[in-house]
């Protein structure tokens, strides 16, 4: 039994419903349209010697789908979204029922407990990730732009969070706690774009580590 992604023109979904939809749709047996997104995305993929795929990525006009393994599913989506980035395409979590569009996103690595893991951000994957940690899926995130940088907020099990950034070195190791989900939320889409909004949000104070 695979763990399986469908891959498709982030155009043709606007949201989850569309690319469901797309996918239960989807003839199984036609071959990949030639010179298509898909068919380079397709190509990249199996030429990438990875293990986790259970069987060689498979297009089918302008989509494909790849089934991995069930090993570690979530570090799998994001080599697959890193792929499927590089041509356009959206990924469609078929297990989860979670789509990744990757039009307007940042290069801002995601990092969730149990979650998804994504090499890119945008606005409604956030949302997303947020809402869950509200519904006590998984407790925290992570978003980091290259070793030493990153982001990151823990929801505590009676609702308030610790948000801390790091910029280098331990000694720029950083901590705030808030009971406002809506704050947290804003500071991190503010630290990904870079606006420098954040640092206002709450009062950090240093960690010793």
């Amino acid at each position: 039994m695979s763990y399986d992604f469908f891959v498709l023109p982030a155009e043709q979904a606007a949201d989850l419903d569309e690319a469901v939809a797309r996918y239960e749709s989807a003839p199984v047996t036609v071959a990949v349209t030639p010179g298509s997104a898909a068919e380079r995305f397709v190509a990249a993929l199996n030429d990438g010697g990875h293990d986790f795929l259970q069987s060689p990525a498979a297009g089918n006009r302008d989509t494909a789908y790849v089934a991995t393994s069930w090993s570690d599913p979530m570090a799998n989506l994001r080599v697959v979204a890193g792929a499927a980035r590089d041509e356009g395409l959206s990924v469609l979590d078929v297990q989860l029922n979670a789509l990744y569009d990757p039009r307007d996103a940042l290069d801002v690595g995601l990092d969730t407990q149990g979650g998804p893991q994504l090499p890119y951000l945008t606005r409604g994957i956030l949302r997303q990730v947020m809402t869950h940690i509200r519904e006590l899926r998984y407790h925290w995130v992570t978003l980091t732009r290259e070793d030493g940088v990153f982001v990151q907020t823990f929801r505590d099990d009676d609702g308030s969070w610790a948000v801390e950034h790091r910029e280098g070195g331990p000694d720029r190791h950083f901590a705030a706690r808030t009971e406002d989900a809506e704050t947290v939320e804003r500071l991190l889409w503010s630290w990904a774009r870079r606006d420098g909004r954040w640092q206002a949000m709450l009062v950090f104070s240093p960690v010793e580590l």
